[in-house]
């Protein structure tokens, strides 16, 4: 399973946080159309910077394992592995796992103890949701 992370800036999550639909919407046909301009203005709007790499690296509860992925930064399609961080940049992480489980223990529990707010979605949009740091709101899955 293929899964993007975004990070979102906290008065949108705060604001979109119940339209869940409405945000998987928006990201699949972002993810499908990333050229246009439009949702590219959009998305920049609600982005927030998020060093996704370093911070999975130094919060991971398997250190050596996040730092040898972050060394060999996998693109999109390329990868031989079944899980790890493909791609990233400052507001989003793609990144490779082969169930929800092991999406949990390598990224989503690292990134659960930073104040930022997350939108997750699967590249299928089958398992999407919010990751808040907002009291009382967890990820949907």
């Amino acid at each position: 399973m293929q899964m993007m992370i975004f990070s979102i800036r906290r008065e949108i999550a705060e604001k979109y946080y119940y339209k869940v639909d409405l945000m998987k919407r928006f990201f699949l046909e972002l993810i499908q159309s990333s050229q246009s301009s439009p949702l590219m203005k959009q998305w920049l709007y609600i982005a927030e910077a998020f060093p996704f790499s370093e911070w999975l690296e130094a919060h991971s509860s398997k250190k050596e394992e996040a730092k040898e992925r972050k060394n060999k930064l996998y693109h999109f399609f390329d990868s031989i592995d079944t899980y790890g961080i493909m791609n990233h940049k400052n507001y989003c992480c793609q990144f490779q796992c082969e169930n929800l489980w092991q999406a949990e223990a390598l990224v989503l529990e690292p990134l659960r103890k930073s104040t930022h707010s997350f939108y997750i979605i699967e590249t299928n949009g089958e398992h999407y949701g919010w990751l808040s740091p907002l009291a009382g709101q967890r990820m949907i899955l």
